[in-house]
């Protein structure tokens, strides 16, 4: 335990989902088990315990027992996968030095460490790759002897699906939950958060030789299906698209769900591109990184809300090929599915970021002499970050819906 932080005040955020309050134990008692480990590890300053996830999956009389010791109920639309964002929240609003504890057995639910987070002391209960995690989890509680007493305060809430809606009082807390206000909100955040982005820089990690390109989608649904996520799915295939191969890129247009995006200078605007789409799309939302992106740029995604979901934590190929061909059993009996529509596709090489749908059309536009010309036109200007980040605030490189169609 770092002794520095000793005095401070400690922040824990408890998933109540992933480490739910086992049958044999009494709720009531979860909150001074916490405090009494925090007590008999050193901390002595104020602690606020967070209960943190979808509750209106946990029972009301846990609620109301967990709420009666001083924990603040904080519900989040999509449990653990959006707890993050709260999470983030939360310090942003707690002035380091802060602790920061993790009670959870979700392993996504992971803070990297980041310079903006120095002077925070963040630690869990127990490793997020044990064993069983829920196993410790109930052997914590029913270790501790200390039995608990009601504070007599008003239990304290928030929701997070309705704009940080706030109260007291855990009577106040139901009737929120049964509003009609908060039922449509909670329907439209529902299904948002099914649904996630992949952006793939194609050009960093291409499909390896001999690979079918119409498995990887599937390669990617399944893994994501795997980790929870059940919506729609949308596979952003980014980079210098005239470097990759054309039967490679039309194979990989002929199944579900796949975006042709080209861009100028391939992998050194994979980050840019990400960018891009967060100021279209608000969070909380899912993408996934298929591509370089630096801790300082994750940690700064995961800070404005969005869940980060990345596929490996070092971006080398060969971890791209293994995720790949791991899976190449499974998914012969898996038969790509044709779209039956024409692939959607945009440019942005070019200065109005043309777009338009079928492969065919694609291609063509690659091989314009117009296309050509605004290739050579924008290569021939030095490239910086900053004059990147201009073009992005003046609209430069749009989304399809307001980009310059081509039939």
């Amino acid at each position: 335990m770092m002794l520095k932080y000793a005095k401070d005040p400690t922040l824990v955020f408890w998933d109540i989902k992933t480490c739910p309050v086992p049958s044999a134990c009494d709720a009531s008692r979860v909150a001074p088990c916490i405090r009494r480990f925090l007590k008999d590890s050193g901390y002595s300053g104020p602690v606020t315990i967070v209960a943190v996830g979808l509750l209106t999956d946990v029972p009301s009389d846990v609620l109301q027992a967990v709420s009666s010791t001083g924990i603040v109920l904080n519900h989040v639309s999509y449990g653990s996968v959006g707890i993050l964002s709260t999470i983030y929240d939360w310090i942003n609003f707690s002035d380091p030095p802060t602790n920061i504890m993790f009670i959870s057995s979700n392993p996504s639910l992971h803070i990297p460490a980041n310079k903006g987070l120095l002077r925070y002391n963040i630690f869990r209960l127990f490793p997020c790759d044990s064993p069983n995690p829920e196993s410790l989890w109930k052997d914590f509680l029913l270790e501790a002897s200390l039995k608990c007493t009601e504070t007599g305060e008003p239990a304290r809430w928030l929701c997070s699906v309705c704009f940080k809606v706030k109260g007291q009082g855990f009577e106040n807390f139901t009737t929120h939950l049964n509003t009609l206000e908060h039922a449509q909100e909670a329907s439209y955040m529902d299904e948002r958060a099914k649904s996630v982005m992949v952006f793939w820089d194609i050009n960093r990690f291409p499909v390896p030789p001999g690979y079918d390109p119409r498995r990887v989608g599937p390669c990617i649904k399944r893994f994501l299906k795997n980790e929870g996520y059940s919506g729609r799915i949308t596979i952003v295939v980014i980079g210098l698209l005239s470097d990759v191969p054309v039967d490679v890129l039309r194979d990989l247009s002929s199944t579900t769900g796949i975006v042709l995006r080209n861009v100028l200078r391939g992998s050194k605007d994979f980050v840019n591109f990400v960018y891009v789409w967060t100021y279209r799309v608000s969070s909380p939302a899912h993408m996934m990184l298929i591509g370089p992106c630096p801790e300082d740029i994750i940690w700064s995604l995961q800070k404005l809300g969005y869940n980060i979901i990345q596929l490996f934590r070092r971006n080398v190929v060969s971890l791209w090929k293994k995720f790949l061909l791991k899976d190449s059993k499974t998914l012969e009996e898996d038969k790509c599915s044709e779209t039956g529509e024409p692939v959607p596709w945009v440019c942005s090489a070019c200065r109005d970021n043309i777009c338009g749908q079928g492969f065919e059309n694609f291609t063509m536009h690659l091989d314009s002499k117009e296309h050509g010309l605004e290739m050579s036109k924008r290569l021939s200007v030095p490239w910086s970050y900053e004059k990147d980040e201009e073009a992005v605030e003046a609209g430069d490189q749009a989304h399809p819906e307001s980009a310059t169609m081509v039939s």
